[in-house]
């Protein structure tokens, strides 16, 4: 009987003890669960790439041609310039789209670090001023498209338009077609970009004030513009408000190859 209650002893305790061990597992398998902190997920948002940046997006023809040549893409340079080239639209004074896929601003490096101080200069007037470019280096090929399509007579074409035979500056890749922004909106210049009018004319400006035809503040605004792009040693012509050049024609024909 002594033997039996014995035995009966040791399987208890022999029970007792696994109750124990599994316990004391169970606690510490929570216990160390506990202590492990669960995954943080990071979104490293510096690598998202928007479709429309120009240093990462697929090139066009063009402008690995344009690259090839020694031109900048300007964006790629300062992306708080702003670019909508109204010949890649047909929102223009022919109404044809001409450059197709091509949709950036292209320009030899020291007409490009010029703007680049104009744009700096108006940030410094006004934070949420930009300059937004509308035609910036224009192929050759381009410039005789747009002369064979403008149906005006030949002493108003050559008001707005170089005759290819001579070459525009744009065909150098040392002229810019700009206007400013301000928070992403256009100012009012008094007439759209590509006006065929003497609205457009700066050397009109006071008499078509005095006429009631542009306001002060259109007037200012144009003012504006030619402040900081003269700055940054550009200089304007007489009959486009928005056409600014980086050099004389004789000196871009000497310093620049004209882009085809």
């Amino acid at each position: 009987m002594h033997n039996i209650f014995r035995m009966i002893g040791h399987k208890i305790y022999s029970f007792s003890l696994v109750i124990i061990l599994f316990t004391s597992c169970t606690t510490n398998t929570k216990s160390t669960e506990s202590t492990i902190a669960k995954p943080t997920v990071h979104v490293d948002t510096t690598h998202i790439v928007k479709k429309t940046n120009p240093i990462v997006r697929k090139k066009t023809k063009l402008e690995k041609a344009l690259l090839k040549q020694g031109l900048v893409n300007i964006q790629a340079l300062d992306s708080s310039i702003q670019v909508q080239l109204m010949y890649s639209t047909t929102d223009n004074f022919v109404g044809v789209d001409m450059y197709a896929d091509f949709d950036q601003a292209y320009l030899y490096p020291a007409p490009a670090q010029k703007l680049l101080k104009a744009q700096q200069y108006l940030k410094a007037i006004d934070t949420t001023y930009a300059l937004i470019i509308y035609d910036a280096v224009r192929p050759l090929h381009i410039q005789q498209m747009m002369w064979d399509t403008l149906k005006i007579p030949f002493k108003e074409k050559i008001k707005f338009l170089s005759n290819p035979k001579h070459g525009s500056i744009h065909n150098y890749g040392a002229a810019v077609d700009i206007s400013i922004t301000k928070n992403g909106k256009p100012l009012d210049m008094g007439t759209p970009y590509d006006y065929l009018g003497k609205l457009a004319y700066p050397r009109l400006e006071a008499q078509m004030l005095k006429q009631g035809k542009l306001s002060e503040v259109q007037i200012a605004n144009r003012k504006l513009l030619r402040k900081v792009m003269y700055k940054a040693g550009f200089t304007g012509i007489t009959t486009e408000w928005w056409h600014f050049n980086s050099l004389k024609r004789s000196e871009a024909k000497r310093k620049y190859a004209v882009v085809e």
